[in-house]
């Protein structure tokens, strides 16, 4: 009888100990998991933007995650926003975009003119090669947030007018044109007019100011980008 009980009370602790190191790989297996931040083992390039004073918080960008792609095109590309922590980094979002691996492709631009300059990350550039795209993130550095704006990168070489609080996007083409866009409150780009020709007479602060005048009811439909 002892000596079952014995025998039984070993089994135990070896089920026991089994479970414990099951789960201590799991966890160690998780942790790496989670460990994004300054990896030099996984594939393809990475680059860190630390847009706060902060620098727990950081913008990891993995660049060439295919075998085979270049980076002179457009490649697979996965951002990843955390904070880094000593066993494993959190990671508060990531997305998977396409985008071009360039020298200084982060630039800091306030877009909604809070008074807080914003993230642009270069994307791609077309037509003739002067129409250059950006992908764009809201910053805040009081809760340590990046709101990615939505649709941004479908408009061609942004700039934002201070005075008029506009986006102005300026087109190459076989006729050069500007288009005026402002975010909503879900930052949103919409236009905001039709858009115009840049001609030799042309007196662009004095446009923006009458498409904006001739745009100022709020009811009326303004279109979105796309349309």
């Amino acid at each position: 009888m002892l000596k079952n009980l014995q025998k039984y009370n070993l089994f135990e602790m070896f089920n026991v100990k089994k479970v414990f190191f099951v789960y201590f790989i799991f966890i160690s297996s998780h942790s790496f998991a989670q460990k994004i931040f300054h990896q030099t083992d996984v594939k393809g390039t990475w680059q860190y933007v630390y847009p706060f004073k902060d620098k727990r918080y950081v913008m990891a960008i993995q660049y060439l995650i295919v075998d085979g792609e270049s980076s002179e095109e457009p490649s697979n590309a996965v951002i990843y926003f955390g904070q880094i922590n000593k066993k494993a980094d959190k990671i508060f979002w990531k997305e998977n975009l396409a985008l071009r691996q360039i020298s200084n492709n982060i630039t800091y631009e306030d877009y909604n003119n809070d008074g807080i300059k914003d993230l642009l990350i270069f994307e791609d550039t077309g037509g003739r090669g002067g129409n250059s795209f950006y992908n764009l993130y809201l910053v805040n550095p009081k809760n340590h947030t990046l709101t990615k704006v939505g649709d941004f990168n479908k408009i061609v070489n942004p700039n934002y007018n201070k005075k008029y609080k506009v986006i102005v996007s300026y087109g190459l083409t076989g006729t050069n044109y500007y288009q005026l866009y402002k975010l909503n409150k879900k930052h949103i780009p919409y236009k905001i007019g039709k858009p115009f020709d840049d001609t030799e007479d042309l007196d662009l602060d004095k446009k923006i100011a009458t498409i904006l005048k001739n745009n100022n009811n709020p009811k009326q439909q303004i279109k979105k980008i796309g349309n």
